[in-house]
């Protein structure tokens, strides 16, 4: 049964420690930062479980004391992000909160989202949090669905991570879904808006991203 959640740290430009330091009051069973991530992590009071990556662009003098370090080959088929994602997955994981995973080049940012669908399309709930967006990745978990508590008017944008999602539905939205298909390569969910108190989202396969405007 996988039950653990997890904090992973990437390298990326868009670090929110604000954010960082209310998920960890939530006590992950992982924190752990990958490869140049662990730099976001200096002058914080947090140890990583671990410190995985081919450390090629990791400091070497980083004063961040790690529990274990996993080192992989630079010459390999697979991102350090995938490699951290394996490794959570293979420890049971189901939940994993993902910070600095956007800023810098386009293509970290686009491996970085396909390779959230490949591990929500395994039943792995990811989310990256920044301070101007959240992103979430759903695997369907049908017919209990998702809920939120978007402010109402904000801008919330609903697409289908995997080719095709059926029996799509969408309430507390203005513009609502009731059983419809969602496909990859025609975003219709683009720049919806919460409406009331709380929203719920249902689907029948696949995956869902959700992203969460907070400036909207």
């Amino acid at each position: 049964m996988k039950t653990e959640k997890a904090i992973l740290v990437l390298n990326g430009q868009g670090f929110w420690g604000r954010g960082f330091l209310t998920a960890l009051e939530e006590k992950p069973g992982f924190v752990i930062a990958v490869d140049g991530g662990i730099g976001h992590l200096e002058g914080f009071s947090v140890r990583p479980v671990i410190h995985i990556g081919d450390m090629d662009s990791s400091a070497p003098d980083s004063k961040v004391p790690v529990t274990d370090t996993v080192i992989f080959p630079a010459d390999k088929d697979r991102s350090d992000f995938f490699l951290a994602l394996d490794f959570v997955n293979k420890k049971n994981v189901n939940d994993v909160l993902i910070f600095a995973a956007s800023g810098g080049r386009s293509d970290h940012f686009i491996s970085n989202y396909e390779t959230a669908v490949d591990f929500a399309s395994r039943g792995m709930k990811i989310t990256f949090s920044g301070e101007e967006e959240d992103i979430f990745f759903l695997p369907c978990i049908a017919p209990e669905g998702y809920e939120f508590k978007f402010p109402a008017g904000s801008t919330v944008s609903v697409f289908a991570g995997t080719d095709e999602c059926l029996g799509v539905t969408l309430e507390g939205f203005k513009y609502g879904l009731k059983n419809e298909v969602l496909s990859k390569n025609i975003p219709l969910g683009l720049s919806n808006l919460a409406a009331g108190e709380s929203q719920r989202i249902n689907f029948e396969n696949g995956v869902i991203v959700v992203i969460f405007n907070k400036n909207s």
